[in-house]
């Protein structure tokens, strides 16, 4: 989101004193940093994406990869996804035995909805999705991401679960008081949109969400194991350094059941034809992996999960819907609203 004349006259104003803490232009940082990483000078290569810009560097030998939010923008839910991106590679990814780009820096403003992370740049030790040539590797591929899936969920579930306090700890009762007003507002005439007035929801995607929002307390007391999810999983979220995968982009990472992670793969990246064929092989990938993990779930119990998970990516995907409508986001719904309305097994 883009602020107005004055909040970006003043944001330019701040990127050419060189005032801190927050990196607001690829090309001109802080001076602080500056001392913190003296060789970094002109990036490699930079480029602005969805809720946030990006650039590359060589510091004096050693390859950065930032993330900022830029000067002009006034983007709170970016601000609020790459400082909790910060926070978990700064805190908790170094618990974990689950490969990531390791924290180098983050700050955020005091003042404004600006922040910055810098990583390290994995681009030239790793490969992306695209380096898969053929349906068979791709397919041997996402049976990879489901097991790396299952060692990040085994991790938080189990051994460290006791590092997960304050905004990474489970608190079922807000994620169902919001379900309920969900619920509410679906029953009494449906969700505004940006402009105040109901979205204009397709039928089948308002029923699925209502029905989603009140069976939640059942399905989540069905669904007792707990974890941290990615929040939002796909090919793309995941490098390869020769066979082994490395989890990245962590805006999104929040507590909640492992089911949501799981369903969030098969319903909200995978079409019906594929979640079919590929589907029975990715459950049982994953449940394996938990297993090896030191947290088995039977089938049912894995089944439990993913319904759980389901209706929160259904009620998550159809918020987004009505808050941004343009993007397509309604094409979405439906998809995940077909998933929902599936038979079970």
């Amino acid at each position: 989101m883009r602020s107005g004349p004055a909040a970006a006259l003043a944001d330019t104003l701040t990127v050419l004193r060189g005032d801190g803490p927050v990196i607001l232009h690829a090309r001109r940082w802080p001076r602080d940093l500056h001392a913190l990483f003296p060789g970094a000078g002109r990036p490699l290569e930079s480029w602005v994406g969805e809720g946030a810009a990006f650039a590359r560097f060589n510091a004096g030998g050693e390859p950065l990869f930032l993330k900022f939010i830029p000067a002009g923008w006034r983007d709170r839910r970016a601000w609020k996804r790459l400082t909790r991106e910060a926070a978990y590679l700064r805190d908790l990814a170094p618990l974990s035995p689950v490969p990531h780009a390791p924290f180098r820096h983050a700050a955020q403003s005091a003042h404004t909805p600006h922040a910055h992370l810098l990583t390290r740049d994995l681009t030239e030790e790793t490969t992306g999705w695209g380096a898969f040539e053929d349906d068979a590797a791709r397919g041997a591929a996402l049976l990879e991401i489901a097991r790396l899936l299952a060692r990040h969920h085994a991790f938080w579930a189990g051994p460290g679960q006791a590092a997960l306090r304050g905004p990474w700890a489970w608190q079922p009762e807000r994620v169902l008081e919001r379900a309920a007003r969900m619920h509410a507002q679906l029953t009494a005439g449906g969700l505004s949109g940006p402009d105040g007035r109901p979205a204009p929801l397709p039928e089948p995607v308002v029923r699925a969400a209502r029905e989603a929002a009140g069976q939640l307390p059942a399905l989540l007391a069905a669904a007792p194991v707990t974890t941290l999810v990615h929040g939002d999983i796909h090919a793309g979220q995941v490098l390869w350094r020769g066979p082994q995968p490395v989890l990245i982009d962590y805006g999104q990472t929040h507590p909640s059941v492992p089911g949501e992670d799981l369903a969030h793969l098969l319903a909200v990246r995978l079409d019906a034809a594929d979640r079919a064929r590929l589907g029975p092989e990715l459950r049982a990938a994953y449940r394996d992996e938990l297993a090896r993990g030191g947290l088995p779930l039977t089938d049912a119990e894995l089944a439990a999960q993913e319904r759980a998970g389901l209706a929160l990516n259904l009620l998550s995907v159809v918020r987004q819907a009505a808050r941004t409508p343009e993007r397509g986001t309604a094409e979405a719904a439906l998809k995940v609203t077909a998933a929902w309305e599936e038979p079970a097994g």
